[in-house]
């Protein structure tokens, strides 16, 4: 069944990429960023940089992003960083027949000479469709890994791009990957070295609007995937810790999706608490962040996400990707601490074994990461 989908998928961008094409007096770039939250906000910083690349000089330079992190992009950019901005609905891209065939169309209308594709882990049914629907002259990409690639998709990008950059060296944190592939296209040294907003950057007030506590810790009890999930019950040891020596209330954060495990807490924890699951945009999520003494969260979005304001972070980790998301550099942020499974911690510091069974996803229990082994990390903070 998958086969068949990825080849009524492969006869849709056939269809889309024929016909006519606007004749452009102006040469025009495309740069294509349709992955997940974490993934763009350590990525964003280099979109100056790269718009000032000699080879989108005097061009029209346009855009394709997750419309999941618009609301995101728009509190740092505006409209006309681009010429020209298309948001992609990823859900409806990968079910929907005719909004597959018009966004795929519209890409091929605008004859690009140049595709930019910055992703390290490609995915053939997403952004190298929309890099095979523009067919352009010259793309710039990653040598990928296969994370999004099913083994007889393998030939798929063959010749689809003429200019691949190889990443030899293993684990390598992904803004630093993100940062090595900027210098690749400008041909002069990055600037950028974290993810922090600027200072000038407004967000959201919420004091007022969610009647918020003075004090407060935010927890992020859910994931998009039901095998990256931590207990109630360990989260509520945790919680409980944080409120009975320091009197911090919890804030319960995330998407609507969440709210079973919301749901699960709440039946556990006892002390005050302020549900906010499904309630919060992406900047107002990020003005929570900022404010909180701590976030607590499995690896997801989140914890990117309290990098960004230069929050203090608690992540539970389980070894998936090892040193690509997580940990964080000290150079880049000294507030996100990982927390790893004391079953691998020997593992996970011989780059031979990272690289040979953490450099993807791995099926290790996220609740082999203990309550105490996170209030042990705690501790060695200063809450007050």
């Amino acid at each position: 069944m998958n086969r068949i989908k990825g080849f009524i998928y492969d006869l849709i961008t056939f269809f889309a990429s024929t016909g006519s094409r606007n004749r452009n007096t102006t040469e025009k770039v495309l740069i294509i960023r349709v992955d997940e939250i974490g993934d763009y906000l350590l990525w964003r910083k280099f979109i100056t940089e790269l718009l000032e690349a000699s080879i989108c000089n005097q061009k029209e330079v346009h855009f394709v992003g997750n419309a999941s992190w618009k609301s995101l992009f728009e509190i740092e950019f505006s409209e006309k960083t681009f010429t020209k901005i298309f948001w992609l609905n990823k859900n409806l891209y990968k079910t929907s027949i005719y909004y597959r065939f018009r966004f795929s169309k519209n890409i091929f209308q605008e004859n690009y000479s140049t595709v930019i594709n910055p992703t390290y882990s490609r995915a053939k049914r997403v952004d190298d469709s929309l890099v095979k629907a523009a067919k352009a002259n010259s793309n710039y990409g990653f040598v990928r890994n296969n994370e999004n690639y099913l083994y007889y998709e393998q030939s798929y990008d063959r010749n689809l791009y003429i200019n691949l950059l190889p990443i030899n060296q293993k684990p390598v944190f992904e803004l630093n990957r993100n940062k090595v592939f900027t210098e690749w296209i400008t041909q002069n040294k990055s600037l950028i070295s974290n993810t922090h907003l600027d200072d000038t950057i407004c967000l959201p007030e919420l004091k007022t609007k969610y009647q918020l506590p003075e004090t407060y810790f935010v927890l992020f009890p859910g994931s998009r995937s039901a095998k990256r999930i931590w207990s109630a019950e360990n989260f509520t040891i945790v919680s409980n810790y944080l409120y009975e020596k320091y009197k911090i209330t919890v804030i319960l954060a995330g998407a609507a999706s969440d709210s079973q495990y919301g749901e699960a807490f709440e039946n556990n924890y006892t002390h005050p608490i302020v549900n906010l699951i499904g309630r919060t945009s992406l900047p107002e999520t990020l003005a929570l962040l900022k404010e909180a003494k701590c976030t607590l969260s499995v690896d997801t979005g989140s914890i990117h996400l309290a990098a960004s304001v230069n929050s203090l972070s608690f992540g539970i980790f389980n070894g998936s990707q090892y040193g690509r998301f997580s940990p964080y550099p000290n150079i880049v942020s000294n507030k996100i601490i990982s927390i790893y499974p004391a079953s691998i911690t020997n593992e996970i510091s011989n780059i031979a074994i990272v690289n040979e069974k953490y450099e993807h996803i791995v099926s290790i229990d996220y609740n082999e990461v203990t309550a105490l082994q996170v209030i042990e990390m705690i501790e060695k903070e200063n809450l007050l």
